[in-house]
């Protein structure tokens, strides 16, 4: 755990001690119920609880807020080795734990005394750390783990880091690249940290009693709580929801379904318009068929009446040349016979004259 982060909740429990209507009045005064400003409503159980355990539900991979400590870049990568999201939703191995209390008695791990289930968000070091300075009977603290990597270079290329197998266990994991964001392979199992929450955490432990300890606000439930955030199933399947969070959850998936039927409904409206605009199209191309076709009816047409007419008119100038033809013949033939007429006269014509001259020396001799 770092120490900046230690000594944020050294004071956060330092501060604790000083009267809470410095700042916003008494409690028994106010009128505005604070639940707003705890995870999963804990103002509502945490300081009237006359006890409270947990029971580790197991490694989750969850994202942190100490981004700077466990090997994050924040908001962008120098080096462009991973993305941008990557890095403002830096995820590191986290200790999820269940929550349960009660007013009277001892506290039991039973759903009628469940409160929530919450993630540590400084990793498995910081959970060591709480336990070790507020439980004097933890089985765990920060020398149990040790000094475990926190994306660190390694020896085989890789970079290692404290990571989550697949039952929820804690695992040194072997990733690409320097923000550990990439998991390649298991280095190797941490057996040890696995062992002691499989005895000890994985059954009821305690970690309040107001027969032995005076505040909540002083106490394991207290730090663990304050310092962790509230995980559900929508996070992680290790996590449990609490009856507020499956109703947020309900509503979600409510907006969710409205959402994915709002989808439907613009895709099937999409769809008709891709239809509509299909038909518009075909109702283009047919039209323009149409045209084209008619266009090529007309000029087949055009050409015929220019051919009939060529016809007619090539018949006209026959018939005119056959009638001239027959004319000039007629006009030839008479005057053929005009010659031979006007030859005949003057044949007789000068058949008379000599006659008359025949009979004039007949008399004159």
């Amino acid at each position: 755990m770092s120490k900046g982060r230690r000594l944020g909740l050294l004071s956060f429990l330092a501060a604790c001690r000083v009267a809470p209507s410095a700042a916003w009045g008494s409690s028994s005064n106010s009128q505005f119920s604070t639940s707003i400003f705890y995870a999963n409503e804990s103002s509502e159980w945490l300081y009237s609880s006359s006890s409270i355990a947990m029971k580790v539900e197991g490694c989750v991979w969850a994202t942190t807020d100490d981004n700077e400590d466990v090997g994050c870049l924040e908001d962008s990568s120098n080096d462009g080795t991973t993305y941008w999201y990557q890095m403002a939703m830096c995820r590191r191995a986290q200790v999820a734990f269940s929550v349960y209390a009660t007013n009277s008695g001892s506290a039991s791990c039973s759903n009628g005394n469940y409160k929530g289930t919450y993630v540590t968000q400084d990793g498995l070091s910081e959970f060591a750390f709480i336990m070790g300075n507020y439980d004097g009977n933890s089985p765990i603290s920060q020398t149990t783990v040790g000094d475990l990597p926190m994306c660190e270079a390694g020896n085989n290329g890789y970079y290692v880091s404290v990571g989550c197998s697949s039952d929820g266990t804690f695992t040194i994991d072997n990733f690409s690249d320097a923000y550990c964001q990439q998991r390649v392979s298991t280095y190797t199992s941490l057996s040890d940290v696995n062992s002691i929450f499989k005895s000890y955490f994985h059954s009821c432990w305690s970690l309040f009693s107001s027969d032995n300890d005076q505040d909540v606000r002083y106490s394991t439930a207290g730090a663990l709580i304050n310092s962790g955030k509230a995980c559900s199933a929508l996070d992680s399947p290790v996590c449990t929801s609490t009856g507020r969070m499956d109703q947020s959850g309900s509503k979600i998936s409510g907006l969710s379904s409205a959402g994915h039927s709002l989808a439907n409904f613009n895709v099937a409206n999409k769809a008709k318009y891709a239809l509509g605009t299909l038909c518009l199209i075909g109702s283009l191309f047919m039209f323009l068929g149409i045209l084209f076709t008619n266009r090529r009816k007309r000029r087949a047409m055009m050409h015929r009446k220019m051919r009939a007419s060529k016809r007619e008119r090539a018949k006209r100038s026959s018939s005119k040349g056959r009638s001239s033809s027959s004319r000039h013949q007629s006009s030839s033939s008479r005057s053929r016979s005009r010659g031979a007429t006007s030859s005949r006269s003057r044949s007789r014509a000068r058949s008379s004259s000599k006659k008359k001259e025949d009979s004039d020396g007949g008399v004159f001799a």
